[in-house]
């Protein structure tokens, strides 16, 4: 198969983003993300993660495609300020990526941050958990600034970075009483090893498993589908709001047809 990169050297934040693109001009792998993704409801998501597991001392929370850590880092911050002391039952957060880049730049504990970015933090009262890191230089990338960051220990220790790839461990894993995300990659699988994945973790989870994909998800792959074909039921909450808008480009795992089954952002074994 013969690869195209179009790289941006950065750890990859909000309206930057790394491309990989078969022969065919379909995008295979892709590095997108920022804070506060406007289709999960973070204030209100700690509320269905305490309700949902309020009787275990532990809960597992796996993050898959995790990129930089910026969904990561907007989920501790919500649970932090949501729960308080009760949110370190979550802690630390399991966030792996299938780039070993992205991840050694988190695990640096290296981020870029726009303005917008930043006044988000800011009213969440978490800027103090970021501290700018004068060593490196502003990047401009598409007419936007992005400026260079370190996460804080008290933010960073709070979550455990490592590479992997979602097709393998869903085959390896035990999900079982513990949360299962993979947003916004599934497309980067064809609709094949979608069915795969939603198949290998419904044998590796039970009741107690919460999968949840992004709304990106609804329109660049078959993951809702893929997830319901094998057993698991969507679940209606106001924590998923399909705020985020269509994104037009073709991704290797885009299905040619409609849905067949109701479009979901999160589920549970039927």
């Amino acid at each position: 198969m013969k690869v195209a990169n179009n790289v941006c050297s950065r750890p990859v934040f909000t309206s930057t983003m790394t491309h990989v693109y078969d022969a065919s001009g379909n995008i295979i792998n892709c590095h997108y993300t920022k804070i506060n993704r406007r289709d999960i409801n973070w204030g209100k998501f700690p509320v269905l993660l305490s309700n949902r597991y309020c009787k275990q001392e532990r809960v597992p929370v796996n993050l898959f495609g995790s990129s930089d850590g910026s969904d990561v880092y907007t989920l501790i911050i919500n649970l932090m300020k949501t729960l308080g002391n009760k949110a370190k039952k979550f802690f630390p957060i399991l966030a792996s990526d299938i780039s070993p880049e992205t991840v050694k730049a988190a695990n640096e504990s290296r981020i870029l941050l726009t303005a917008q970015d930043l006044d988000y933090i800011q009213k969440m009262d978490a800027d103090r958990f970021f501290e700018r890191d004068y060593n490196e230089k502003v990047q401009v990338m598409r007419e936007v600034k992005f400026f260079p960051f370190k996460v804080k220990n008290e933010l960073r220790d709070k979550v455990d970075f490592s590479v992997q790839d979602v097709r393998k461990a869903v085959k390896e894993n035990n999900f079982s009483d513990s949360v299962f995300m993979f947003r916004n990659g599934w497309g980067f699988n064809t609709l094949e090893e979608q069915n795969e994945i939603a198949k290998s973790l419904y044998e590796n989870s039970n009741c107690k498993t919460l999968v949840g994909i992004g709304q990106s998800n609804l329109y660049k792959s078959g993951a809702s589908d893929a997830l319901q074909r094998n057993n698991f039921k969507g679940i209606e909450t106001d924590v998923f709001t399909f705020f985020e808008t269509d994104y037009p480009a073709q991704y290797v795992g885009t299905p040619k047809t409609k849905p067949v089954f109701k479009e979901f952002g999160f589920f549970e074994k039927k």
